[in-house]
């Protein structure tokens, strides 16, 4: 009834806009403007109506002519694709990641990746955790973290040998390590990017889907062990959604996020930077023994002037530029420099170096020696590994098996039977210590994943693949 009363007295409720600008230059009175309800005929009242109704007609085509959120989201992920498949990105904003402040739009898990990586760095500066005075809780994170290391490693080159039992067993041990509460609490600034580079080299090798699972491990020990207001937690959850076939190439740019987060907040004369390159640079290697080290291989004189005379990086960076030279074939250059180590060695206090990390170097030394043909060189190299290795510990028992094989082999081409039969006894018995070991292990923990003993490589494989989906 009242619309039909409405139209009959010819009433709106709004002004059109012509109507109401007219109104404002004065072409139509007021006082004879039909849409104007009775109640507001007044001449002022008319023209201040049409003025608010110019005004919120101009408003609304000013905010339709804006894109809209959704189109603008569109059009920068298109601008700057994602450096993950589409299959890789979820659907809705993961919980377990840093918030970026206001402006600032992360796309894909590669980057939500590097952004908690630098707030992590970031953390560790402002809270004071990356002194040099180690806690207890640091040295059992540090010693945690270098055992999953060592057992993938050792898993990887045993297999590789056609030792898959023993392979299957270090395996497990790694697996089996994520139940420790104190992995990853470490704010050691190696651990995260050291991760990436264990996992990325475990998939570089051929072995997918154990990186799927170590990943997703990485995930299920941050969920379980860390607070969700805790960066670590952000940045080891993450782990979980990165793409194995992308972790190499993101490892390079995690690299450089590391070294740049690091640089930009300590002094440049500060120790920690060298080590950062050292170790950056050894990763390169292990994936190209070409590459290009120029920003992570400085001069021994700028070492030495940074960290002081008898430094111990300098014994790292010396046998890293050994090996460099060795792969290059540049031998009586890597001669030159190996003849140093011994002398700095020497020259150096009781407890001030890492002998674990000089057996790992003389390891890797040897490792390219032999790589070349340089089987005495190579042979002399380890042997110096083990004498810095030792072997009071279970992460210096896969080390010795590598040494071991390697030395037995090169026994034989030397046709050196006496000492082909010494090595081979020693592996023999490192090999039934792990054997037994694992056994141990196994009443405590059960396994994770092993291939039966007696099926084909490829039913292992099913196998592996099947332990994958029961997970």
């Amino acid at each position: 009834m009242y619309k039909t009363k409405i139209k009959a007295w010819n009433l709106r409720k709004y002004l059109k806009e012509y109507e109401a600008q007219q109104i404002i230059d004065g072409e139509i009175p007021a006082s004879e403007t039909a849409p104007v309800p009775a109640v507001a005929r007044e001449p002022e009242e008319a023209v201040k109506r049409a003025a608010r109704a110019l005004k919120r007609k101009r408003a609304r085509e000013r905010a339709q002519n804006q894109p809209s959120p959704t189109a603008l989201e569109s059009s920068v992920s298109k601008s700057f694709p994602s450096q993950t498949s589409d299959a890789m990105l979820p659907c809705t904003p993961p919980r377990d990641v840093v918030a970026a402040p206001q402006g600032f739009r992360v796309n894909g898990v590669a980057e939500q990746f590097l952004f908690n990586l630098r707030a992590w760095t970031h953390d560790a500066f402002v809270f004071g955790h990356l002194d040099t005075k180690l806690s207890a809780q640091h040295r059992s994170g540090r010693q945690a973290s270098r055992l999953l290391s060592s057992n993938l490693t050792a898993g990887t080159n045993l297999y590789e040998k056609g030792k898959q039992q023993l392979a299957w067993i270090y395996w497990n041990r790694a697996i089996a390590n994520f139940y420790s509460p104190d992995l990853f609490k470490t704010w050691y600034h190696e651990t995260p990017i050291h991760l990436l580079f264990e996992v990325g080299r475990v998939a570089h090798s051929g072995h997918s889907q154990l990186a799927v699972i170590l990943l997703q491990s990485i995930k299920n020990w941050a969920h379980t062990f860390l607070k969700e207001d805790d960066s670590r937690h952000a940045l080891f959850s993450v782990f979980g959604e990165l793409d194995v076939a992308q972790l190499r190439d993101l490892y390079v740019r995690a690299a450089h996020c590391l070294y740049n987060g690091l640089d930009s907040r300590i002094d440049k004369h500060n120790p920690l930077r060298y080590e950062v390159r050292l170790n950056r640079a050894l990763d390169m290697l292990w994936y190209d023994p070409d590459s290009d080290l120029t920003e992570w291989l400085p001069p021994i004189e700028e070492v030495d002037q940074a960290c002081g005379p008898n430094n111990p990086y300098s014994v790292y960076f010396l046998l890293l530029q050994a090996y460099r030279l060795v792969a290059q074939e540049s031998y009586p250059e890597a001669d030159q420099v190996c003849s140093q180590v011994p002398t700095r060695l020497a020259a150096m206090k009781e407890g001030s170096i890492d002998s674990w990390r000089v057996g790992l170097a003389y390891r890797r030394l040897g490792r390219q020696q032999h790589s070349k043909g340089r089987y005495t060189d190579a042979r002399r190299s380890f042997n110096t590994a083990l004498k810095h290795v030792g072997s009071g510990n279970r992460l210096s028992a896969s080390i010795l098996i590598e040494i071991c094989q390697s030395q037995e082999s090169m026994a034989h081409a030397f046709d050196d039977q006496e000492d082909a039969v010494l090595w081979s006894h020693m592996l023999r018995q490192l090999e039934q210590q792990t054997e037994y070991q694992d056994e141990v292990d196994m009443s405590q923990h059960p396994r994770l994943f092993a291939p039966p003993a007696k099926r084909s490589l490829s039913a292992r494989q099913d196998t592996f693949g099947q332990a994958l989906v029961d997970q």
